[in-house]
């Protein structure tokens, strides 16, 4: 398969934006329409930015993946939309994350990206990962979701006051 270049993503974008179809330019071009989708879903996120070949891996942090994911379940929204709000590249990165989160927990999201280490590698203590016990741990995860949960409850109450205060202020207007 040969390779793409940026300047060849950007014309087949900009080819989709004046009105051709995604499965025309797929055949016209030879690529799969769904590389044209996500080229397109990408261009849309992060401009001509998102069609360039990222040179660095981004890497998160446990905390900022169950923050995510806790994000993502309050709100109801999709992985697309998860991953627009957080400006992460591919949606697919969240539901691994969400994976990786029900199968080991938190310790699922801070390990290190690649082949797991061997049972005789011990470079682990080394890392963040062991300051708390799994105990400290567990409890770290509840607080942040009970946190999560009380930012989404009281911005709830918020609306619904102001709701209560616009209805009753319709109210004392009518004339009688």
């Amino acid at each position: 398969m040969k390779k793409i270049t940026y300047e060849e993503k950007l014309k087949i974008v900009k080819e989709n934006q004046e009105g051709y179809g995604q499965i025309y330019l797929s055949k016209k071009y030879g690529i799969s329409k769904d590389t044209i989708r996500n080229w397109i879903q990408s261009y849309g996120m992060f401009g001509e930015e998102g069609l360039k070949k990222s040179i660095k891996n981004s890497s998160y942090s446990g905390e900022f993946k169950l923050s995510v994911i806790e994000y993502r379940k309050i709100n109801g929204l999709s992985y697309k939309e998860t991953a627009e709000h957080f400006k992460i590249k591919q949606p697919s990165t969240i539901a691994v994350w969400q994976r990786k989160y029900k199968e080991k927990g938190f310790e699922g999201l801070c390990g290190k990206r690649g082949r797991p280490k061997k049972l005789g590698d011990s470079n682990m203590s080394k890392d963040k990962i062991n300051e708390f016990t799994p105990s400290e741990k567990e409890e770290l995860i509840k607080l942040r979701q009970e946190n999560l949960y009380l930012k989404a409850r009281l911005e709830y109450e918020k609306k619904l006051e102001a709701l209560v205060q616009k209805r009753l202020q319709k109210t004392k207007k009518r004339p009688k």
